[in-house]
């Protein structure tokens, strides 16, 4: 009788507690405008760190064109790089 008592209230106990930990449910796909601001935001935000950078290499070093074409071409180079990432995990989901 106690043990029948004991296991009715461990039961209970592993229902309460599976219903309540259960994972989140999977996220929706992403819709094509929500992606491609995703994927244009991740480009931009690369161009101007580096076109940034560029001019602030120009201003400090006086190399005035040359700071801002180099870390233009990184900016990009890092832009796509980022958007490689972000299209290797959107294939993994």
């Amino acid at each position: 009788m106690v043990d029948d008592d004991k296991l009715q209230k461990l039961k209970e106990r592993i229902d309460t507690a599976e219903t309540t930990n259960t994972p989140p449910p999977k996220q929706k796909k992403q819709s094509g405008a929500g992606f491609g601001f995703k994927i244009s935001t991740e480009i931009i935000a690369a161009l101007v760190v580096g076109v940034g950078i560029g001019l602030i290499v120009d201003k400090y070093l006086g190399t005035k064109p040359f700071g801002l074409i180099i870390f233009f071409i990184f900016g990009a180079i890092a832009g796509f790089l980022n958007v490689y990432r972000v299209m290797r995990r959107i294939e993994k989901q």
